[in-house]
């Protein structure tokens, strides 16, 4: 990497890392309306909608933190590739321009399910018979499926990995096959801004569900997902 780029895309990072952390997200009041469901289906949602509202302000803050961090790889890197004299500076900044442009198309295709939020689930008319039961179910399940994208994407070793090779291979192109050095550092940068980008990944779903089981487990065993019938309409109970 040039060393004028350096600087760049460090300020990306602390800038993206500044960003995710800003301030806790707000919660909204609960849906005055669920005041018409059951007692046990209004305690429920009253936690589970603003939890999932909270998240889902997080996870839009991360989403468009991080298009602005590839969209802004890819238009650097595509104008220092193009003005550079040499040729290994240009691969350099070519690679580096895919792969922000990879980024970014992984961000566009593969929207976290925590960007869902509950606005939504609001719209569902409690004074319509079943419709309590309905919206528990899709809350349980929109947290479910949040919790487990976020174990995926930040705990298991295929991202990890993927990020390793993405950078490993646009290394050992620039200083292999352009004999430009500097492209270990590149790939050691851009190895990091993908670390980055793993470990801010919304994360805040793994612990809501953990709180939501310890809240609303049942005294006769360990937390579990059930199916149980509530108002005509069968529900996902966490036990």
């Amino acid at each position: 990497m040039g060393r004028a780029a350096i600087p760049a895309l460090v300020l990306g990072l602390a800038g993206c890392a500044g960003f995710s952390a800003i301030g806790a997200p707000e919660r909204p009041a609960p849906d005055p309306a669920l005041s018409r469901c059951e007692p046990e289906l209004a305690t429920r949602l009253r936690f589970l909608e603003p939890e999932l509202a909270a998240n889902a302000q997080y996870a839009r803050r991360w989403w468009w933190a991080w298009n602005g961090v590839y969209a802004g790889g890819i238009v650097y890197g595509s104008a220092r590739a193009a003005t550079r004299n040499g040729r290994g500076d240009r691969a350099n900044e070519g690679v580096n321009a895919v792969k922000s442009a990879i980024g970014l198309s992984q961000n566009l295709i593969w929207r976290a399910p925590a960007l869902e939020g509950a606005e939504d689930l609001r719209s569902i008319d409690p004074s319509r018979p079943g419709a309590c039961a309905e919206r528990l179910a899709r809350a349980e399940e929109r947290l479910k499926r949040a919790a487990e994208d976020s174990r995926k994407e930040r705990r298991t070793w295929l991202p990890h990995l993927t990020n390793l090779a993405l950078n490993l291979a646009g290394a050992l192109v620039v200083a292999e096959g352009f004999d430009e050095g500097t492209g270990y550092s590149s790939g050691a940068l851009g190895l990091l801004m993908g670390e980055l980008h793993i470990w801010t990944h919304p994360w805040q779903a793994e612990s809501t569900l953990e709180e939501y089981r310890e809240r609303f487990r049942s005294s006769a065993g360990r937390p579990a997902w059930r199916t149980e019938e509530i108002a005509g309409r069968e529900v996902l109970i966490l036990e």
